[in-house]
């Protein structure tokens, strides 16, 4: 059962919300009550379940590096700190890191990140385009002026496993979630004062968290509030390749292709561009752009790459802040 107060609401139950309850209900100083309103608990087309879930310290800002490190920090220990009773949590963590190519255009943007990172201790390798070779011997360098290998602290985690041991260590400290969704907030003047659900009525709070993820937007915008939040979406599509080819690091082509290993198999996409009126939380799924445009930039980046077939694809959604592509902390200002 649910109650009609709490402390602590938070609107979406994915990784982020759940991160949160959690953060809240593990600090000592807090000693407060905290519900998480989820509406679909099956999180079949939550974020959070049909992300590549990557970890990474490769940023361009100091608080971005900061936050991505302690981001690591915390999977590493997760199957501590997220323990119940005697119950093992696994991430599935692989440890590839990411290979950040750029172009002669891209190149001193590359190198002012890269300078950015080694000053925060980041594990980041600058390469010219022949020590890419060097390295990774099966890449073709063509267009390459040069990269950015993170060789330690990145890769990526199984994401519903992080979910789920998110979720079941904040209920271990007596976070509820509930099956439900937010269709208003009760305001007084201009303070927020707590939710409105679809199927449970009034619920107030002192505190209402918008972790809503790609319908960020539409939560701000019952306080009134403009959110610069849109859903992207992504198309992930699956293939084999027809001879072993060895496991790369998370890959971010100049064409602007992302690949990565995915067991025997790999993942790779390629996100919209401006002109293509990407801000859509459908599922539809293009086949045409493999063959057209992924596939092609696959082969010529490594031409082991011309023999493959695709096996499925899965479209998901991106929560992008088309202001400055950061996250949004704290209480709003108004």
């Amino acid at each position: 059962m649910i109650c009609q107060t709490y402390d602590v609401v938070i609107v979406g139950g994915g990784a982020v919300g759940s991160s949160i309850a959690y953060h809240l209900a593990a600090e000592p100083a807090f000693d407060g009550t905290v519900l998480v309103v989820e509406r679909d608990p099956t999180y079949q087309k939550c974020s959070t379940a049909l992300s590549w879930a990557g970890i990474r310290q490769q940023f361009s800002t100091p608080e971005c590096i900061g936050m991505s490190g302690y981001g690591f920090e915390f999977y590493r220990n997760a199957p501590t700190w997220l323990a119940v009773g005697d119950d093992a949590l696994d991430l599935g963590y692989v440890e590839n890191g990411y290979l950040l190519l750029a172009d002669e255009i891209n190149r001193g943007q590359a190198k002012a990140n890269f300078d950015l990172q080694s000053e925060f201790d980041v594990a980041v390798e600058w390469l010219d385009a022949d020590q890419v070779t060097e390295r990774f011997s099966e890449i073709n360098v063509d267009g390459v002026s040069a990269a950015t290998f993170g060789y330690r602290n990145e890769g990526w985690i199984d994401p519903m496993s992080l979910l789920n041991g998110l979720k079941r260590k904040a209920r271990h400290l007596s976070v509820h979630y509930v099956h439900d969704e937010v269709v208003d907030l009760l305001q007084k003047n201009t303070q927020v004062q707590g939710v409105v659900l679809k199927e449970g009525g009034e619920i107030r709070s002192q505190w209402v968290v918008n972790a809503a993820g790609p319908r960020a937007s539409a939560i701000g915008a019952m306080a009134g509030v403009e959110l610069p939040v849109r859903p992207q979406r992504l198309v992930t599509f699956v293939f084999d390749c027809q001879r072993a080819v060895e496991h790369y690091p998370l890959t971010l082509d100049v064409s602007g292709v992302t690949f990565r290993p995915e067991g025997a198999s790999y993942l790779a996409l390629l996100a919209p561009g401006p002109d293509e009126n990407p801000w859509s939380f459908d599922f539809e799924i293009d086949y045409t752009v493999f063959n057209r445009r992924i596939w092609p930039a696959l082969a010529h980046r490594i031409p082991a790459f011309e023999a493959i077939k695709l096996k499925s694809a899965w479209a998901g959604h991106l929560a992008i802040n088309y202001f400055d592509h950061n996250a949004f902390l704290g209480a709003h200002p108004t």
